[in-house]
């Protein structure tokens, strides 16, 4: 019997899952372990009892070069940019995206100038030579670059039309500063504006050591335990590549964790087709110290070409995720005479107060296990006890100066990260103009399925989706993504001169480097699947729109139907559009799938609803219910749990309010609706 392992790493929690061939699912969880965080990988796989010669596939998310930037500890970086142009990085861009915040600060370079250094060179727009590099010159910049800088981002002007002389920067910087790694801007974003592009090139540059050692350890300790399958890395666009790929593009890992929850979530939606309202879900996914808003629309997870990461944009397509600090570990605290939840978590290490591991501020997981929403039976991680008298006291020490006791100070906290978690919810939802009321709520991780029902109620969304196995969901949703490359090149030109010749050219081109992405993977061509696209705009705007662009009907057909397929997108999209304004093409995309076979789910047989295995004191809405608390995998398919409910297993704790009632899928869904 062969197994896909999945591995996420959360801020609390990593997490581990394996299916077998037959569909047969194992779970594990282990402490994540700062600082070697390979090696709370190999405890959580340990957990899941799989001999290593019986994995057939291994694939991680890995958090490493996020939080390499988050944390600022990149590596130190160089810069290489054509001469006249050193300010690019700078200056960035004039607009003021928080206009009323008279507090904003634009986001500090990950470079300073002083490292940034001019290449004597010229490209044109069209991809002309207009000046040879001076290589005697660059090989002078060169001096010294191996003592000074780990990583060297190449970023030349007009490079997207013709990265000849990256290609050429790149071999004499690895002649002159052999061992530094070097991004060329040319392979990570290959499109037009040059802030973006070099913000982009820079954060690969900045992430790159740090990935590299952090995968080639993994990798080496994976093969010392007895792994003989391939490591394979999950991307920001939702798809998987190999490690190897992975080192060379270290950009599209950047999200690898949090998008796995969404690719489950497409899963999930499958398995539901007929017993949700429709395939369109807001997937919420609270751990141990964020919360990770996506979207699943129409059965797809919603993937943007471009994102911005604390105000750094990154030109690489990613599955739209919002997140805030609000998870299991974030600490209640009072500042400037109010109570406050997070940002700031209290991790792993100590964690929660009622860990028993030396924290000491009360925590959202003490504030559940006071209010009994979290049950004095559970262990989390299948062994932890929690400590309620040490939460009891954290919680005190910061109510007392508000005037509340243990039990105040809780329901309080919980108020106040709920409010936050809906807030966060209508950012990726309500902001840009779509009605929440319209999805179904997926709840997952470790801490989700507590608070899932409590948001929909704030959001007036009539049905929530408890997925089975919630608090590894991250980890399983990376078993059921496709292995997946997106390449683009741009490409400036009026529809109404675009010829037939000039689009097949680049679309041709295109894919033969997808398919080339694909190869290197190791995936045959009979389960390769290729998607055109194309981003467009209105004749001299700035920011375009991107629609399919499917030319199995024929080229010219396709260009044909431009016009009237942009204005609906455009109107879809900004609320308005001109359908009397010439459009123009800005780049061309090319998505590259190869397709997986996947192992479903076993179904659950039928049964009667078990006896419960005790009752908790549970407080909702200002008073306490007398809750029965089930075991979840003792509830058989088809059966009804009446709110007020507790449902019990080893990675999470799904809560059910009074006027609720959640009913067990065939495939171990829970779906939650008002009673």
């Amino acid at each position: 019997m062969g197994f896909r392992i999945g591995v996420d790493i959360g801020g609390t929690f990593t997490d581990a899952v394996a299916i077998s061939d037959e569909g047969r699912i194992r779970t594990a969880k282990a402490l994540t372990t700062p600082g070697r965080l390979y090696d709370g990988v190999l405890n959580a796989v340990r957990g899941l009892e799989v001999a290593w010669s019986e994995v057939d596939e291994f694939i991680h998310g890995t958090t490493a070069g996020l939080n390499a930037f988050l944390e600022r500890r990149g590596a130190r970086v160089a810069i290489l940019t054509t001469a006249g142009f050193r300010d690019v990085y700078e200056i960035g861009r004039a607009n003021r995206p928080k206009m009323y915040d008279v507090r904003y600060r634009p986001p500090t370079p990950l470079v300073p100038r002083r490292h940034v250094f001019e290449v004597d060179e010229r490209m044109g727009p069209k991809g002309e030579v207009v000046r040879p590099i001076d290589e005697a010159a660059l090989a002078e910049t060169l001096d010294g670059f191996s003592d000074n800088f780990d990583a060297v981002a190449v970023c030349l002007l007009h490079a997207y039309a013709n990265p000849e002389h990256e290609r050429r920067v790149e071999s004499l910087v690895r002649r002159h500063a052999p061992g530094l790694s070097v991004v060329c801007s040319a392979d990570v974003a290959p499109e037009w504006r040059e802030y973006e592009r070099t913000s982009t090139t820079v954060i690969s540059a900045y992430i790159a050591p740090i990935v590299e050692e952090y995968l080639s350890e993994l990798a080496a300790r994976l093969e010392d335990e007895g792994l003989r399958s391939s490591l394979r890395v999950m991307q920001s666009n939702g798809g998987v590549m190999t490690a190897s790929v992975a080192l060379r593009r270290p950009i599209q890992t950047l999200f690898s964790g949090p998008v796995g929850g969404t690719i489950a979530g497409v899963a999930v939606a499958r398995d539901l087709v007929d017993v949700i309202p429709s395939e369109r879900l807001i997937c919420v996914d609270m751990g141990g110290t964020s919360f990770d808003v996506s979207l699943v629309v129409d059965g797809e997870a919603e993937v943007e070409s471009q994102t911005v990461l604390e105000g750094h944009p990154v030109l690489a397509p990613a599955v739209a995720i919002h997140t805030i600090g609000a998870g299991g570990g974030s600490i209640g605290h009072l500042e400037a005479g109010g109570l406050r939840v997070g940002p700031r978590s209290a991790g792993a290490e100590p964690g929660p107060a009622c860990y028993g591991l030396g924290g000491a501020e009360p925590a959202i997981t003490d504030a559940n296990l006071r209010l009994g929403r979290i049950p004095s039976v559970a262990r989390l991680g299948g062994d932890m006890a929690l400590n309620r008298a040490a939460s009891d006291a954290a919680l005190a020490g910061v109510g007392e100066p508000l005037g509340l006791d243990a039990v105040g100070l809780a329901a309080g906290m919980v108020a106040v990260a709920d409010a936050a978690m809906a807030n966060a919810i209508r950012e990726i939802t309500v902001v840009r103009g779509i009605d929440p009321r319209e999805f179904s709520l997926v709840a997952f991780g470790g801490a989700g399925p507590l608070h899932a029902v409590a948001i929909a109620e704030e959001l007036e969304i009539g049905s929530v989706v408890v997925p089975a196995d919630p608090g590894v969901l991250s980890a399983y949703g990376m078993l059921q993504s496709d292995t997946r490359h997106d390449v683009v090149q741009s490409f400036f030109v009026r529809v109404d001169d675009v010829t037939d010749e000039s689009i097949t050219a680049v679309l041709t081109d295109l894919e033969r480097r997808a398919r080339q992405l694909l190869k290197e993977d190791g995936v045959p061509d009979d389960s390769v699947r290729l998607e055109s696209s194309a981003d467009l705009r209105y004749l001299g705007q700035e920011y375009s729109v991107t629609i399919p662009f499917d030319v199995s009907g024929g080229v010219t057909e396709a260009i044909n139907a431009i016009p009237d397929r942009f204005a609906q997108a455009h109107d879809a999209r900004y609320g308005h559009s001109n359908p009397a304004e010439a459009v123009e093409f800005v780049n061309l995309r090319m998505t590259a799938i190869g397709v997986i076979p996947r192992r479903e789910r076993e179904e659950r047989s039928g049964g009667s609803l078990p006896d419960p295995l005790g009752v908790e004191r549970t407080w909702f809405g200002g008073e306490w219910f007398e809750t029965p608390v089930y075991s979840r995998s003792d509830l058989p398919s088809g059966v009804e749990v009446a709110g007020p409910a507790i449902l019990l297993e080893d990675a999470c704790t799904s809560l059910i309010p009074p006027n609720w009632m959640a009913t067990v899928a065939p495939r171990g869904h829970l779906v939650i609706v008002r009673g």
